[in-house]
């Protein structure tokens, strides 16, 4: 865990780093793995808008946070397993991880019956990596189509990740690929079909270089994440 100033100095950091390429992009804070302490840091520097990956996890922080701040925004940013979508549809804002026509049904559904309407974004799976999820690129237009009119769902743009490097610009050919899948399905889609989120602490700045508008950014705001 990171000092509390030093999370403030962290995030004042970065945000000035966001708006000096784009001034609208929106920070989501990568709070998986860190403690509701370290949230509420954020929260006072001004953050409102946090992505996690564990359903539990979020629900424990959510417990001790959500009364106590009232216009906090949980993203879900990790794979979704179908078996744990009714919990993720209950508890977060946005779906960030849709990542199969399969998983966009079973979201639809569990809003149905939820009676809410679910903003989603498609993850496209721009890297060649094996550990990767995502729809592929050349099918992201045809997806988009089939779950643009599910009730449930409100697309609301495209997610991608590149590998991990080093060297930031090694990024860039993932995220212009992202870029081109976001702006074919644009030019035919609702406004509300708005965000391209893409890049994290290692590479933010070459994805907004190249059009992301939204990005993920946790370990250069908390400090090293430890996983066990």
């Amino acid at each position: 865990m990171e000092q509390k100033s030093q999370i403030k100095d962290n995030i004042e950091s970065i945000l000035k780093r966001i708006r000096a390429i784009n001034n609208d992009a929106l920070l989501v804070a990568v709070s998986k793995t860190f403690s509701a302490d370290d949230i509420e840091e954020a929260i006072k520097a001004g953050i409102k808008v946090f992505g996690e990956s564990k359903i539990q996890e979020t629900e424990e922080k959510q417990k001790v946070l959500n009364e106590k701040y009232k216009d906090l925004s949980w993203f879900m940013i990790g794979h979704l397993q179908t078996n744990k979508v009714n919990k993720a549809v209950s508890i977060f804002n946005m779906i960030q991880s849709v990542d199969s026509l399969k998983l966009a049904e079973k979201i639809n559904s569990a809003c149905l019956k939820e009676g809410k309407v679910m903003q989603c974004l498609l993850e496209i799976k721009v890297s060649p990596e094996e550990t990767k999820f995502g729809i592929s690129p050349d099918e992201a237009s045809e997806i988009y189509d089939r779950i643009k009119n599910m009730p449930g769902i409100k697309p609301a743009g495209i997610m991608a990740m590149a590998p991990y490097s080093d060297n930031a610009d090694d990024s860039r050919i993932y995220f212009k690929r992202a870029r081109k899948v976001f702006d074919e399905i644009k030019k035919d889609a609702p406004a509300e079909f708005r965000w391209l989120s893409m890049g994290m602490s290692h590479d933010f700045e070459t994805a907004l270089q190249e059009g992301a508008n939204m990005v993920r950014v946790g370990t250069s705001l908390f400090g090293k994440r430890n996983y066990t």
